[in-house]
């Protein structure tokens, strides 16, 4: 399993990869919002406020997270013990299996724990690459967020910038999620497989996409995309990509 501060490319071994996929992982993979689901559970009740004020735009994803994590009480025990009971679309490994057998390489890009990421998809059998904000014990009960993958020009101030992980590929994109973080990636990908706020997202942009509830349709609409659109592309610069946006 590869770690989230050094994850490597995922994908058939001997081939050019066919195209790039970006997946999330809360709400997408596991259905159920594992981030949400935890700060029900352990999180001091404040947690709401500060989620709100996010939904709305009056704070970033990043120090959203950063405080939601503050409000956490939980011993790492307890946290692995509810992480363990976290479950994932089991269409994910039929998917993911698609895009071996047909030379994909696919990235897990979560604005989510760490920890949780790590332990369901060994737990999974699922070796995937992924970036995610990095959850650390400050001892007894209490609990930090590093963000690892945050960038300082990242334009929706994401805890990750999802938008800067498919920069430089030379396949095309494909985004795959259900939420605001995604929106950003969603903007610069070629195909988006959409549900939720990401899916009302790429309808009022006009962005190409299809909608989906189970990774069965995922599966389904993006297995007729790459046999009618995945052709190789020139990569784009992070400048250029700022441009085009």
């Amino acid at each position: 399993m590869a770690a989230s501060s050094s994850p490597q490319p995922y994908r058939s071994l001997g081939q050019k990869p066919r195209c790039h996929v970006l997946l999330d992982f809360d709400g997408t993979i596991a259905p159920d919002d594992p981030t949400d689901r935890l700060l029900e559970r352990f999180a001091e009740p404040a947690w709401l406020e500060i989620e709100a004020a996010w939904q709305s735009g009056k704070i970033s994803a990043r120090h959203c997270m950063a405080r939601h994590t503050a409000l956490l009480r939980v011993t790492p025990e307890a946290l692995d013990q509810a992480i363990g009971e976290i479950r994932i679309d089991p269409g994910v490994h039929a998917f993911v299996d698609i895009c071996r057998r047909r030379g994909v390489e696919l990235t897990i890009v979560s604005d989510g724990f760490d920890r949780v990421l790590r332990a369901v998809l060994e737990r999974e059998q699922l070796r995937l690459p992924f970036f995610a904000n990095r959850l650390e014990w400050q001892g007894g009960d209490r609990w930090r967020l590093a963000f690892p993958y945050a960038r300082v020009d990242c334009r929706s101030q994401g805890a990750n910038c999802k938008c800067a992980h498919g920069v430089g590929s030379a396949s095309p994109l494909v985004v795959i999620g259900d939420g605001r973080s995604d929106f950003c990636m969603s903007e610069s990908a070629d195909y988006v497989i959409a549900k939720g706020a990401l899916a009302a997202f790429c309808r009022s942009r006009q962005l190409a996409h299809a909608s989906f509830a189970t990774f069965d349709e995922v599966r389904a609409h993006f297995m007729r995309w790459l046999d009618r659109e995945a052709t190789p592309r020139v990569p784009l610069s992070a400048a250029s990509l700022a441009r085009r946006n």
